[in-house]
């Protein structure tokens, strides 16, 4: 790890750091050199370039960090304490947050100077500390650094601070080395396709072997009275055609979303294919042609639908990053406005996954694709390139406050003025190669300012057999 720069403008941090990492350079300011690991608990200064970054120089760089911070969270509707407002804090929570892990945290609690550390996963209150913590950084544009949650004596959470460069003492110093060193590890990958190898040796196109994997939803639609009807009266909870957890009551009790859940596979294509020969079978549980199938953003008030991709492999930022400012963005362009502001104030948001059992994440920030077969093409390709070539992404939007604000209000008029930029940084992919077919399929909508049609059956795009019961 020699060619591993660790910045960290604290002498004491940097001591801890120092003797915990002996073959990383820990230094106060950025040092010229050929590094392939840069992480930085401050310093703005010297290039990113051709490495692998944890918190960038173009996210520190601002005469206010708390300042800039707060714009993010105002943007990204995070709930953070303003001192004009008079909020009683029962507890408070500091957070040290590693990329997309909360690795250390500490608790006190009102009229107690006794301070706690407590374990990040040990209850609901704690992961959402957690949850907040992690998303306070991101879209703040920063990884790494303390966060200070506090809890109310109603129940809500708000974001105090932030510090890239927190006080250590040595327990916060060795999570912090532990996890560093894990990181690089994993970074350089097991054999020839680690992300740091691709990143070193551009002109070699291979991807790193991961699963993509999917488990796009729908909903079911009455078409002679307009109203919903439970996926649940046709499929069961498992399997490869299910339903979502999500419950609603309409008179009785339900599951109106059904999912497709394909085996997970190396080729987007292959997943393509499976999903379509999952519809094909639940077509046939569906024997009634008056019920029509809906997909997009938000076929029902209330009820949005999500395209969530599933990766088998760790989240970083920067690879969430890399989904937000191409699927996100390209999806947003072909979205219904107003259906897609529905849909942001329940989930949807930049960064939005979720760790899965399997090793993996999805991620869930883009509606449902199964709209029709170009936009299921399109999303699962663009995914696999992303998915190999996340650490060549340097586009970056949202380091802007106001694009968080537009993604949110899904202003395509912002977006549209940038698009050839995402457009570009899309197509220059190492991967984009191999399925530039599927993905300029979808690239194309976007390019012509054309929307999905999300009020037809989509059995009709996907060309499925029409039933022959009324």
């Amino acid at each position: 790890m020699a060619r591993s720069l660790v910045i960290m403008p604290s002498e004491t941090n940097r001591a801890i750091l120092a003797e915990l990492l002996p073959d990383v350079v820990v230094s106060p300011t950025y040092q010229t050199g050929a590094w392939r690991f840069i992480i930085r608990f401050g310093d703005a200064t010297g290039s990113d370039d051709n490495a692998l970054v944890l918190n960038r120089a173009s996210a520190l760089a601002t005469p206010d960090l708390t300042a800039k911070a707060q714009e993010h969270w105002r943007a990204s509707s995070l709930r953070y304490h303003k001192p004009e407002n008079r909020v009683t804090f029962y507890k408070r929570y500091r957070v040290q947050v590693f990329d997309c892990t909360a690795i250390y945290m500490q608790r006190v609690e009102i009229g107690s100077r006794r301070v706690r550390v407590i374990r990040p996963n040990l209850s609901r209150e704690t992961r959402r500390v957690s949850e907040l913590a992690w998303r306070a950084l991101y879209t703040a544009g920063l990884d790494i650094g303390a966060v200070d949650i506090g809890l109310s004596s109603s129940g809500k959470l708000y974001v105090l601070s932030i510090n890239p460069c927190p006080r250590f003492n040595r327990a916060i110093g060795a999570a912090y080395a532990r996890h560093i060193t894990a990181w690089m590890q994993r970074m350089e990958g097991r054999g020839a396709a680690g992300p740091l190898r691709s990143l070193l040796n551009p002109q070699e196109n291979e991807c790193p072997q991961y699963l993509l994997g999917a488990d796009p939803e729908f909903t079911l639609r009455d078409a002679r009275t307009g109203r919903m009807v439970f996926a649940s009266d046709y499929f069961p909870m498992q399997g490869v055609i299910g339903c979502d957890a999500r419950r609603v009551r309409l008179g009785r009790s339900g599951y109106p979303l059904a999912e497709v859940r394909p085996a997970p596979t190396q080729c987007p294509l292959e997943l393509y294919e499976s999903i379509r020969d999952l519809l094909l079978m639940a077509h046939r549980k569906v024997p009634r042609r008056y019920i029509q199938w809906r997909a997009g953003t938000l076929p029902f008030s209330q009820l949005p639908v999500g395209g969530h991709i599933h990766f088998s492999m760790l989240p970083t930022n920067h690879f969430l990053r890399a989904l937000d400012n191409s699927l996100a963005v390209v999806f947003l362009m072909l979205e219904n406005p107003g259906a897609a502001r529905r849909r942001r104030r329940s989930y949807g948001w930049l960064g939005d996954y979720r760790l899965k059992k399997h090793g993996g994440f999805e991620y869930r920030a883009i509606p449902s694709w199964l709209v029709s077969p170009v936009f299921a093409r399109g999303a699962l390709c663009l995914a696999k390139v992303i998915g190999c070539d996340w650490h060549r992404w340097r586009y970056d939007f949202f380091l802007r406050p106001e694009a968080q604000v537009a993604f949110k209000r899904a202003d395509q008029d912002y977006f549209r003025v940038e698009l050839a930029k995402v457009l570009v940084a899309i197509r220059s992919l190492s991967s984009y190669v191999k399925y530039s077919q599927e993905i300029e399929a979808l690239l194309n909508y976007v390019e012509q300012g054309r929307r999905w049609t999300t009020a037809t059956d989509i059995r009709r795009s996907w060309r499925l057999r029409a039933s022959s019961r009324t």
